[in-house]
Formats: C-alpha cells, structure tokens, sequence
C-alpha cells in the first residue's frame, strides 16, 4: 500500500477512535448515574447504535480510499 492510502486510513481510524471513546465515556457516564434504569438503558441503547453506524461509517470510508488508490 502506497504511503498516501496508508496515511488517509490511519487519519481515518484516529478519528473514528476519538469518536469511540466519546462513545464509550458517555456509557460509562449514563451506567454510573442515578438516572432511572430505563432512561439508562434507552440512552445507551441509542449509544449502540451509534456506536455502530461509526463503525459503518469507517468501513466505507476506508473502502473509497483503498478503491481510490489501486
């Protein structure tokens, strides 16, 4: 893989980290709270779910670039 690929998927998976820790900081935050257990458990089960579309969102990222540069 050419330098330029290697350095836009590394910027890529740094990004997607800060947002995973977000993600993550915010979980811990909600299961360590006093809120009621369904408000807990609505507000980290919207989290999932955007936990995943990042996810997502990095995969598709990552495959334009590897398709960008063949």
């Amino acid at each position: 893989m050419d330098p330029e690929s290697q350095k836009k998927i590394d910027e890529v998976m740094y990004e997607t980290n800060e947002k995973i820790t977000a993600i993550v900081n915010e979980i811990r935050d909600i299961r360590f709270s006093k809120m009621e257990e369904d408000e807990k458990q609505a507000k980290c089960d919207h989290l999932r779910e955007e936990f995943e579309r990042v996810m997502i969102e990095e995969e598709r990222k990552i495959e334009r670039i590897m398709e960008e540069h063949k």
